[in-house]
């Protein structure tokens, strides 16, 4: 795998993105986001991960595939986790600029700099009832190897609730 590149400071804030793209905070989840395109086969969103208490994407996992689509700003360390144990980090950047997560497995992630753009798609369409947000201790405990990214990528309570 190649070196994370030095991130400079952007000449946007994580306020401007947000205001500019009309963003609302992630339910659950935590980090940010505004609606994309919609049908029933496939849906999408823009996120924008920070580097605040509150801009990461905790660990969570859908019952549907998701893609991760990194757009500008800092890389980001997506963490997934797939059943039976087995996990891996990723950085998307603009280096490996997209991640598939399949149906079932924990991810969480987080940005290497100030903030991290990104687009995110589900299919089929993503509904609430896909989703679940991971509890620290469970994933820990089935997953010991990844006790420090866990740590990280979970928070004693959700951001908000989703339904």
């Amino acid at each position: 795998m190649s070196s994370i590149p030095v991130v400079e400071p952007p000449d946007e804030s994580a306020e401007d993105v947000i205001e500019r793209l009309g963003m609302v905070p992630i339910p659950e989840e935590g980090a940010w986001y505004v609606a994309g395109p919609r049908t029933q086969g496939l849906n999408a969103i823009t996120v924008l991960l920070t580097n605040r208490p509150d801009g990461f994407s905790a660990m969570h996992r859908l019952t549907v595939d998701e893609g991760w689509q990194w757009l500008a700003g800092a890389p980001a360390a997506l963490l997934r986790l797939r059943p039976g144990g087995s996990g891996v980090l990723n950085y998307v950047g603009e280096e490996h600029a997209q991640v598939l997560v399949r149906k079932n497995t924990w991810m969480g992630a987080t940005t290497l700099g100030w903030w991290t753009l990104l687009s995110c798609w589900c299919a089929p369409a993503f509904r609430p009832e896909h989703f679940e947000l991971g509890e620290r201790a469970a994933l820990v405990a089935e997953y010991p190897t990844f006790e420090t990214e866990i740590s990280t990528l979970t928070r004693d309570a959700p951001v908000g609730r989703m339904r």
